[in-house]
């Protein structure tokens, strides 16, 4: 009785670890989706509000470039680093349309599934990318960086489309 006990204890052991490797090769994955690229992509000529950031000694060696990291500068409660943060986003945006890759940052249930599936064909609405930054809950700061990006997206397609 105590052999099959065991026995027993040491399948399901066992099957937990392989598990547990499973996962953690799931997780070595990358993301190579154009999404993620321009999610994380460094634009170096970024330089709005370079002088008001230098004031933050934590912030002045930081690489600020991407939409990714401008958007949690605007977590941050000085009003000053908010405003930087706010020029950035645009920044990035009016690029971004500028090499014929609009980005509208999208979030919700499934988002990166429906960022994944609008993607896979770039041609079909003005070559905009859509780009998943959270699923169901985000903090305001995230909400509020999509929204500068996606206005200032929107308006230079408005804009340009009136011409």
């Amino acid at each position: 009785m105590i052999e099959k006990f065991l026995s027993l204890l040491l399948l399901i052991l066992c099957s937990q670890v392989k598990s547990q490797n499973a996962t953690a090769q799931s997780r070595e994955i990358e993301d190579n989706s154009i999404s993620y690229q321009l999610f994380t992509k460094c634009f170096d000529n970024l330089n709005q509000g370079s002088e008001i950031l230098e004031k933050y000694p934590a912030l002045k060696d930081a690489k600020l470039c991407s939409l990714l990291y401008c958007m949690h500068l605007l977590a941050y409660p000085e009003k000053d680093i908010q405003f930087a943060a706010e020029n950035r986003l645009i920044g990035i945006a009016t690029q971004l349309y500028n090499e014929n890759t609009p980005a509208i940052l999208i979030m919700g249930l499934d988002s990166s599934r429906t960022a994944k599936e609008r993607n896979k064909n770039l041609e079909d609405d003005n070559n905009i990318v859509y780009i998943s930054y959270g699923e169901c809950t985000n903090p305001a700061f995230l909400r509020e960086g999509a929204d500068i990006v996606n206005k200032q997206t929107m308006q230079l397609i408005n804009k340009n489309s009136l011409r």
